[in-house]
Order: C-alpha cells, then structure tokens, then sequence
C-alpha cells in the first residue's frame, strides 16, 4: 500500500539563503545591509545561481528527496514519472527547482490556496511540459536530440555572423571617435 509521504524539509543553509532573500524583498535596513555587502544573493530554485558548494550540494540533494517525493505522491501512472536521469537534462533541473521551491511556499502557508494553486497550476504545467523529455528517457537515458542544432549555433562561424548583424544594426562609435552604443533606424 502507497503511504503519503512528507514533504522534503530545507536544509539550515537553505533556509537561511531563503531567509536572506525574504529580508531583502521586503526592503528596509535588512535589504540595505545586504546590498551594501554587493553579494548577489542565491535563488535556491535555480542551482546556476549558487557559488557556494556546500549549499548547492544542499540544494541538489533536496531536488532528489523532491523528485522522489513527487514521483511518489503525485505521479500516478508511470508516463507522469520523472525519470532518474533528470540531473543530466538541464530543462528539467531547471524545472524542478521551480516546482519544489513553489510546493515549499505552498506547504507553508497559512491556508490552503497556494497549495491548491500549486496541484491545479504548477504540477500540471510541468508535466505538460516536459512530457516530451521525461518520456524519451522512461526505458533509457537518451542524450540530448538538439546537439547537433546547438552545435551549429554556437560554432565560431554562427557566432561571428551574429556578431556582424549585431554590429550592423548599432554604431558603436560616435562623432568624436569615443566608443557608444547607439541604433540605427531600422
């Protein structure tokens, strides 16, 4: 028999990133201090934005108890699954993160809504989208079908031919030979 499973609970440094982020969206002198000190602070939701080992470490742990816990309590049929590959696929790091953090904030309200919002909005939406990649590695880990187009955009030559049409459309010095940034009409 299925047994509900509690939600994953933040780790103290999670936390305290998440604490740190609340004090500073609400201004005043917390907001003040932490802008004076010129760190970017983390989005414990999105794990490029973490410098420091220990707590992305943290947070990718956390991503695992998560999709342990939504593969679980939440997926129903095995199409629903998110497969174990999921650290190799970045759109669905990406993904993850926001699913767990939004259920972290919706677990801790005070009512019901958000939590709600998050089974009628949230978990639909990322099993809308990423039915695709989640299905094409349900037997087996398949790497990623768009190598080759993003190989070609990012070759040197792709690159400078960008570069050129960028070029193109600014002129990049003005009357007296000193470096600026402006566009030209199209």
């Amino acid at each position: 028999m299925a047994q509900l499973l509690p939600f994953p609970d933040l780790t103290q440094r999670m936390l305290a990133a998440y604490i740190d982020l609340a004090a500073f969206a609400r201004g005043g002198e917390a907001a003040e201090e932490i802008m004076a000190t010129g760190e970017i602070l983390p989005r414990i939701w999105d794990i490029t934005t973490i410098a420091d080992p220990e707590l992305r470490w943290d947070c990718w742990t956390w991503l695992d108890a998560f999709v342990l816990w939504l593969n679980s309590q939440h997926a129903w049929y095995s199409a629903d699954h998110t497969p174990a590959c999921w650290p190799e696929h970045p759109p669905l790091v990406r993904e993850l993160g926001t699913l767990a953090f939004l259920r972290f904030q919706a677990g801790e309200a005070t009512g019901p809504l958000p939590l709600e919002e998050w089974h009628r909005y949230a978990l639909p939406g990322y099993l809308d989208r990423t039915r695709d990649q989640r299905r094409a590695c349900e037997e087996k880990h398949q790497p990623w079908p768009g190598r080759a187009a993003h190989t070609r955009h990012a070759n040197d030559d792709a690159a400078a031919r960008r570069l050129r049409l960028f070029r193109d459309d600014c002129d990049l010095t003005s009357d007296d030979g000193e470096e600026s940034v402006t566009l030209r009409a199209l």
